[in-house]
Parts: structure tokens; sequence; C-alpha cells
């Protein structure tokens, strides 16, 4: 496959993903029973899961009977599901660390991304804050 027609079916499929996304967060924070918590942050969370399912069955069926093409692979997992939500692309790279029978690079591939997204998330916040006086 030529990388026009890549970035062509990531970037179609992205838009999908990323209205997909939006309008389920906005659906499930308009729900209102999100217990008190943010129904923005339980829309993510929702969309998190719902994204490790979809990644999880998508691949479950490339990889073991065979369906779709390389284009609408391409299509769904990094285009709909990669704008849909990374965290799915993130489960199944740990996933296939873990299937690999690479245990301790899944573990520290898993630890990594979460604490050090957290100590970037954090950094980033603090210098911006910072440079505006907060």
């Amino acid at each position: 496959m030529s990388l026009w027609l890549k970035v062509v079916l990531v970037g179609i499929g992205g838009a999908v993903g990323a209205l997909g996304r939006t309008g389920l967060t906005t659906l499930v924070a308009g729900l209102g029973w999100t217990g008190g918590i943010d129904g923005e942050v339980v829309g993510t969370m929702v969309v998190n899961i719902v994204g490790c399912f979809g990644m999880g069955a998508a691949r479950a069926g490339i990889e073991t009977a065979g369906w779709g093409t390389p284009r609408l692979n391409t299509f769904l997992l990094s285009g709909c599901l990669g704008a849909f939500t990374t965290f799915s692309t993130f489960e199944a790279d740990a996933a296939a660390l873990w299937q690999n029978r690479e245990a301790l690079r899944a573990g520290l591939y898993l630890g990594g991304s979460v604490v050090g997204g957290m100590i970037a998330f954090w950094l980033g916040w603090s210098l911006v804050a910072l440079g505006t006086g907060r």
C-alpha cells in the first residue's frame, strides 16, 4: 500500500474515530449518572473501555480469522480506533508483548507509560502554570 493511500485511509478513519469519541463522551456526560464525578472524565473512561473492546475484537478477527484487508485494517485500527482512543492501541501493544511471552517488557511498558505519562503531564502543566503565574 502506498504512503499516500495509507495517509488518506488513516485521515478519514481518524475523523470518524474522533467524532465518535466526542459524541460518546458528550452522551455519557449528559446522562447525569456519573456518581458525582465530572461527566467528561467518566465519558473518557467509557471511551477508553469501548475502544479497548473494539481493538481487542478487531485484532482477534484479523489475527485468528483473517478478517479484512490491509486497507480496511489501516482504516479501522490506525484511523478509527486510533483516533477514538489511543488507549486501545496502548493496551494492544501491551497485550502483544504479553502474548509474545515478554512479561517483563509488558510490565515495564505499562508501568513506564502510565507513570511516565503522569510525570510528563505534570511537568508540562507545571511549566505552563509557572509561565502564566499560577
